[in-house]
């Protein structure tokens, strides 16, 4: 990654696929953009692409598991969040002590309490419906 591209689902199953494996254990990767711009379909490839079941929505219940073969992969979506402090419920340093991945949605919204990004994707909509837009911010 390192650019701005509009990619299609396949392109987007690719960079998971590339991430998953380039990625240490324990990496926090941040995915922010407006709803419906790709950043939960990214999660879902990554899973599949790490062996877990395919991920789920969760903004109705901020925080998904999956099993993948290389341990445990959180997906927290903190768009409901309404102030920082209720991030402490989330308690993130106890999913850190287990994830080998952890995506944090909407990471703004956490404020201080998110845990520090070892990379930051940034999602928006291409003139191409069946696009995506992916940036890597960090």
């Amino acid at each position: 990654m390192g650019e701005k591209r509009c990619v299609t689902l396949e392109g987007m199953s690719a960079e998971a696929t590339v991430l998953w494996y380039a990625l240490p254990p324990g990496s926090v990767v941040w995915l922010s953009g407006d709803l419906g711009s790709g950043k939960t379909t990214f999660v879902q490839a990554l899973a599949v692409a790490a062996g877990a079941e395919a991920a789920r929505s969760p903004t109705f219940s901020l925080v998904h598991e999956y099993e993948a073969s290389d341990g445990m992969i959180f997906h927290v979506d903190c768009y409901r969040l309404r102030t920082p402090d209720e991030a402490l419920d989330l308690d993130f340093p106890e999913i850190l002590k287990s994830a080998r991945l952890l995506f944090v949605e909407w990471p703004d919204r956490a404020g201080h309490l998110a845990p520090p990004s070892d990379i930051s994707l940034a999602f928006s909509h291409c003139d191409d419906p069946a696009q995506r837009l992916m940036e890597r911010l960090r």
